[in-house]
């Protein structure tokens, strides 16, 4: 046990020693240093993920008197934690070549081995409370690296902006975490189980949900997301494979437990709806990471969805194998942005990411372009790809879920699955949109060959790995078997044998949709489609569904007016303070000054001048009485002869 604590300790905080001694090191050898980091780290995953399958790695210290933490390590978080590794080891490769030259070289490294340290240590948290800090030193970290270029204001903007959103939605998981932790006694999450229903736990579990949204970039958080482009596209592919937004759905698929109907049916919802959205959003986009990072949201909603419906086990396939392809269509696409730098380097107007100036690339990137269609078309889902196989789960799952709920939830609960079936239609068309502009056709840029535009190491290895990743031997002996995945029954036992003919018609429908998809992205958006041969000087779209989806549902631009409608407010209420509360504040303090002031001279003239009085009147008499006792006879005799007339005038009259 001993030894396997100090295997999970070089494991976690490899990436981030590695990243600490490739930034002292210079930029130089930075990227070598780094791998070196990297590269032992990975390899310590593969030995975990094989102790893990034989016994789950549990720690467990006391933190104060009476109160433990504690880390595990199980066949879920052990198979999660090598893809983290293996992701970021390509990512690690890939910038070498991508960013040399640049002279923040060994600060990326650094950020980038902090980033990944942050995200392992969340995968192998089991306690609520380190899961928090983790998720935190995540947004941190990601911020750090969204931000690399930060002395340009707007990327600097970008990732103050998506810090930010994220901070409103973990506001939620900290509710979360609190209540689960001090009030419902539930604090590890390898302990958690079904629990009754109560106030508590449904506010607990709408706070986790909020939280895993925000990090996942669901609905109403998605705005963060594509604003996170600003960073260097390596991180793009880091960020969107497999960490950072995969956590919100990682710890949905932890917390499922204890999510009651009324969260589960939320989940759902708000997935299905990210999905549409995203994906329409998608549909209108110029630039070619823009178009990605919906891309990304649309099958995070897929996975959400699939949480809410009860097919964790497929969402977690899903999040699997969506690592692969994803991360193989950024680093494609960051391939293809290297290159247009270099050829277009004279042109200032000149902008990289604008699919309107590409086309014609599959000549001049031929490795990156067939990595780039086997990862779209394992995106679009199409059988022989991973990406079918994954989203049929979900599919599936969700028309079951549909139809055993129909009855008492009503018939709104079909909108669940329709919505991931129009999904599964919209995402093969921006797709096909994508491949047909950037690889197909003339160029509509200048164009020239640039002879080191794919270095054999650097840029083709982790195009090539990812791109093979992508096709479905990798990860399923059957092409059509959803439930079909290597290590699905390590992770969740022998699948249940449907007695429905559902998974059938999910598989029909969904195949059509997806060659549809493909033949409509052909006939709009193909070599000889007119839009294609206009595309160049291509604007914004001008009808309101277009504009909807240029401008993703308005999403992003609502957090401006929601910032701008808070400082206005702030403005009036400025000058209320000003010219309101200030006011009566000065009123009263002048008021309080006169009246403390009329104290004072009362004080003075009348209770000091009564004292005053009867202190005079006293001494006026003392004097006189004093004359009494003179201690003279004759004095004596006198005043006791006059005080004898008193007496007898007295009684006289």
């Amino acid at each position: 046990m001993k030894g396997d604590m100090i295997h999970m300790a070089f494991l976690l905080l490899l990436p981030l020693i590695g990243g600490l001694v490739a930034f002292a090191s210079g930029k130089t050898k930075a990227p070598v240093v780094a791998l070196l980091g990297m590269i032992p780290g990975f390899l310590l995953s593969l030995l975990m993920l094989n102790s893990a399958f034989a016994d789950v790695i549990v720690y467990r210290w006391e933190w104060v008197p009476g109160y433990e933490l504690g880390w595990r390590i199980d066949e879920a978080s052990a198979l999660l934690i090598a893809l983290v590794n293996f992701i970021s080891l390509m990512v690690h490769l890939f910038s070498a070549t991508y960013l040399k030259g640049d002279a923040g070289l060994n600060r990326f490294y650094a950020k980038l081995g902090f980033f990944t340290t942050s995200m392992l240590c969340l995968l192998a948290a089991d306690h609520l409370l380190l899961l928090f800090v983790f998720w935190e030193l995540v947004g941190f970290s990601s911020y750090l690296l969204i931000g690399f270029w930060f002395q340009d204001p707007a990327k600097a903007k970008a990732a103050r902006e998506a810090f930010m959103v994220n901070r409103v939605a973990d506001a939620g998981l900290l509710i979360g975490v609190v209540l689960m932790i001090t009030v419902l006694d539930l604090q590890f999450l390898s302990e958690l189980s079904s629990q009754n229903s109560s106030f508590l736990l449904t506010l607990a579990g709408f706070g986790l949900l909020i939280g895993a949204l925000g990090k996942s970039a669901q609905f109403p958080f998605f705005g963060w997301l594509p604003k996170a482009m600003a960073g260097p596209t390596p991180v793009s592919a880091l960020i969107h494979a497999a960490t950072m937004v995969a956590a919100g759905v990682y710890l949905l698929f932890r917390v499922q437990p204890i999510l009651i109907p009324a969260v589960q049916s939320a989940t759902a919802i708000l997935g299905a709806l990210t999905a549409f959205m995203a994906a329409v959003a998608a549909i209108t986009q110029f630039d070619i990471k823009k178009v990605l990072a919906y891309s990304t949201i649309s099958q995070l909603g897929y996975m959400v969805m699939g949480i809410g419906v009860g097919a964790e086990d497929a969402s977690f396939f899903h999040l699997w194998t969506h690592a692969f392809f994803k991360a193989g269509l950024f680093l494609g696409a960051g391939a293809v942005i290297n290159y247009l730098h270099h050829v277009n380097h004279h042109n200032h107007d000149f902008d990289a990411q604008d699919m309107r100036w590409m086309g014609g690339l599959r000549k001049y990137l031929p490795v990156t372009f067939i990595s780039f269609v086997i990862c779209g078309l394992a995106l679009s889902g199409l059988p022989l790809f991973s990406g079918f196989l994954s989203k049929e789960g979900i599919l599936t799952g969700a028309w079951l879920w549909a139809s055993q709920n129909a009855a008492s939830q009503g018939w709104w609960v079909y909108l669940i699955s329709d919505l991931g079936f129009v999904t599964a239609l919209l995402t093969p068309i921006y797709v096909g949109r994508q491949i047909w502009l950037v690889f197909f056709g003339e160029s509509r840029s200048h164009m020239e060959q640039y002879d080191k535009a794919e270095p054999v190491i650097n840029f083709k290895l982790p195009l090539i790995v990812l791109g093979i990743g992508a096709l479905w031997f990798m990860h399923a002996i059957n092409p059509f078997d959803a439930h079909g995945w290597h290590f699905g029954e390590i992770l969740f036992g022998q699948a249940e044998h449907i007695e429905s003919n559902i998974p059938l018609y999910t598989m029909i429908l969904s195949i059509a949709l997806a060659i549809g998809g493909i033949a409509i992205s052909l006939v709009f958006f193909g070599p000889k489609s007119k839009k294609t041969e206009s595309f160049s000087q291509a604007q914004g779209p001008v009808s309101f569904i277009g504009k909807l989806s240029f401008n993703s549902w308005y999403v992003e631009k609502s957090y401006d007016w929601m910032s701008v409608g808070y400082l206005k407010l702030t403005q009036v209420f400025n000058r209320i303070d000003r010219r309101i509360i200030d006011r009566i504040v000065d009123s009263v303090g002048v008021c309080t000054v006169v009246f403390s002031k009329v104290l004072a001279i009362f004080d003075r003239e009348v209770i000091d001048g009564l004292v005053n009085f009867a202190g005079w009147i006293s001494k006026t008499v003392g004097a006189m009485l004093t004359g009494i006792q003179s201690g003279k006879i004759q004095n004596q005799l006198v005043w006791l002869l006059v005080l004898l007339i008193a007496i007898i005038l007295w009684f006289q009259f």
